[in-house]
């Protein structure tokens, strides 16, 4: 008997006694013994057999890699032995939310080749990742273990390990990590193999996607099809998603369902398996969650609910609260909110898992932004009982950009003095003129003479416009002109209009000062540098007490770094009475998040309880700051309050003086 004929015995009958072994061997225990003794020595501790007392044999794989080498050497098949723990806990995944019986530790170990310490660590992640699905990964002395959790709960764990298996192509190999034996017996009733069932589900998909005017992105695509393929081979083990009567008679109501019935049939033309009612509302629950939009006159989907119109209602009013940013009245942004909320809130509710390929990009270059749509979330966290993942907040922010941008790009119309030499006439004209070049930034026109300058009050002019030369200084900015306009000068005067409407004057000395600028920080932890940079805005500036708390209450819900090597703590909603950043320069990045985010830089942020467009118009330039890596590396690197000062220069405000047009023009 060859010695690679003894270990492959152990290793497929786990547990066996030596009298069975021996007799199904045709050999006598004695030796049997012989054979193992000369097994464990040619093994050479890549793996052994033991005989606990009172126990059957028990293969144990000691070194995985050297157990695939002396494999390959002796002719046997080296079966799994997935190369990494990430592929081991794919392959648990499928194989625990698969099955509906106990497995033992031993089986899966060998199975694995690897021993029980290093399927111990593996099993402790996959635990991670069923937590979030509400999935017990259950333990009993003499059973093993089991999966313990809803029908609905195990086929969406299924599908993400099976999307995360195939890395991002489509249906990578195919299965992509399912479970390819149970997708092969599907296919045998009407199609060739696996891969043909899997290309024809794309097509019924495509077809009734195309028949019901649903537009679906790529990404979102593939992941529909995983999902369907789970539920089909779920469907085959004769295990179906129980939905209540009064929650599948709602879903049975949408446009969504009368969709995912016409997949239903199709498919079932294909593979031969009917698909019940409850099944069919399982994919209708995944179109309503993909982010479609409809075309047809008729479909109830873009109707926001009176419960999503509130949602948003209350995220402006947070943000409004925390960032003193007032969007509250903004028509387009709770639009643009509410008609995302409406399928995320599907999401949410069956916690169906989107990705953001753009969701890097968007914590880079949008901070600002993606904070306040974190804080914004926190309100959907709370009305779904559900967190948001970053993926889904990178979203959000994308609107809260947009806003911003329109916020930036919208004149807000000015008052004008029109001051002429005497004659009211010369007035007039020059202010008929004015209002018809310039009638998309005017808001209202004052006309006087130059004796008459005493009188005004200039809190509520803008800009004065004069065409004879003045002796005295205004309060405004002036520009001198003639009385009859002409091509050139209105288009110079019309620059001028665009230019400083749209480029608020900011005084940054106001938010930032040397005062409030800590380089070289040699602190090794987040709280460090929190109690550091909080102690130091207490003391500086006008806080309230529950500044402090509130910072910390914020940094609980989710960690405000969000990439470039920068954090931007700050209260849950507004403690002070100044606006300010605090500036907290480290010497060693520290750790942030939980996702393993690392902050160097940290600005402390403080809003005032006061409306300031002031300061809305600087965090606007300071986020050019916060957006730009060189930026932030020179900072870091130079750590000085000159480089500071230069970097808000080059963003477009200043920590020297008052920004803005002379006095005179």
């Amino acid at each position: 008997m060859e010695i690679s004929q003894v270990v492959e015995f152990v290793r497929t009958h786990e547990g066996i006694t030596p009298e069975h072994a021996a007799m199904q061997l045709s050999v006598s225990t004695r030796t049997l013994r012989k054979y193992i003794a000369r097994a464990n020595d040619a093994l050479e501790g890549a793996a052994c057999i033991t005989l606990p007392r009172g126990e059957g044999y028990r293969f144990i794989v000691q070194d995985a890699k050297a157990f695939e080498s002396w494999n390959a050497k002796n002719g046997l098949s080296v079966g799994l032995a997935c190369k990494t723990s990430e592929e081991r806990v794919n392959y648990l995944l499928n194989d625990l939310l698969m099955r509906g019986d106990w497995i033992k530790l031993q089986e899966l170990s060998n199975a694995l080749y690897v021993s029980k310490s290093a399927l111990s660590g593996d099993l402790k992640k996959v635990e991670e990742r069923l937590r979030s699905y509400d999935l017990v990964l259950e333990k009993r002395s003499h059973y093993g273990i089991r999966v313990v959790g809803s029908e609905m709960s195990r086929r969406l764990c299924l599908a993400r390990a099976a999307i995360e298996a195939r890395g991002g192509g489509y249906l990578q190999e195919k299965a992509g990590g399912l479970h390819t034996s149970a997708i092969k017996a599907i296919a045998s009733g009407r199609l060739e193999n696996s891969d043909e069932l899997l290309d024809a589900i794309a097509t019924c998909v495509c077809q009734a996607s195309e028949e019901w005017n649903i537009v679906i992105n790529s990404s979102a695509f593939q992941n529909l099809l995983v999902h369907i393929v789970v539920a089909l081979i779920r469907i085959s083990e004769d295990c179906y998603v129980p939905i209540e009567d009064s929650r599948l008679q709602r879903i049975v109501e949408t446009y969504e369902f009368r969709a995912a019935e016409d997949i239903a049939t199709r498919i079932a033309t294909l593979t031969g398996v009917t698909l019940p009612r409850e099944e069919i509302a399982y994919i209708a629950i995944h179109l309503a969650g993909k982010q479609t939009i409809y075309q047809s006159p008729d479909e109830d989907s873009l109707v926001i609910s009176d419960e999503v119109w509130e949602v948003v209602s209350d995220m402006l009013e947070r943000v409004w609260r925390v960032f003193r940013f007032d969007f509250r009245n903004d028509l387009e942004l709770r639009m643009n909110l509410a008609r995302h909320i409406q399928p995320l809130s599907v999401r949410l509710r069956y916690k169906l898992k989107l990705t953001n390929p753009m969701l890097e990009d968007i914590k880079a270059r949008y901070p600002l932004s993606f904070s306040i749509a974190a804080d914004a979330s926190s309100v959907i966290a709370e009305k779904y009982g559900a967190s948001l993942s970053h993926d889904e907040i990178g979203y959000i922010a994308l609107a809260f950009e947009l806003a911003l941008e329109r916020s930036k790009t919208e004149v807000a119309k000015k008052n004008i003095l029109v001051i002429c030499a005497s004659g009211a006439g010369s007035a007039r004209l020059l202010e008929y003129q004015c209002r018809r070049e310039f009638g998309d930034y005017i808001d209202q026109i004052q006309t006087c003479d130059a004796l008459s300058l005493d009188k005004i009050d200039f809190s509520k002019i803008d800009y004065a416009f004069t065409t004879v030369p003045l002796h005295i200084e205004l309060p405004v900015p002036v520009r001198e002109v003639s009385c009859f306009l002409d091509p050139a000068e209105a288009e110079r005067t019309r620059a001028m209009l665009r230019k400083e409407m749209r480029a608020e004057n900011v005084n940054a000395f106001r938010f930032i000062g040397e005062d409030l600028f800590f380089p070289h920080l040699s602190f090794t932890t987040k709280d460090e540098v929190l109690d550091f940079l909080i102690g130091r805005a207490e003391a500086l500036r006008d806080t309230a007490p529950e500044f402090r708390d509130l910072v910390y209450a914020r940094e609980e819900r989710m960690a405000t770094a969000f990439g470039n090597n920068i954090a931007m703590p700050h209260p849950l909603e507004v403690a002070s009475n100044d606006a300010f950043i605090c500036v907290g320069l480290l010497d060693e990045p520290v750790g942030w998040g939980i996702d393993g985010e690392k902050a160097q830089a940290v600005f402390l942020m403080g809003f005032s309880f006061d409306e300031d467009g002031e300061a809305r118009s600087f965090l606007d330039g300071f986020a050019g700051v916060l957006v730009d890596s060189s930026a932030i590396g020179r900072l870091v690197s130079e750590q000085t309050w000159d480089v500071f000062v230069q970097l808000l220069d080059d963003a477009g405000v200043s920590a020297r003086g008052r920004l803005g047009v002379e006095t005179q023009l």
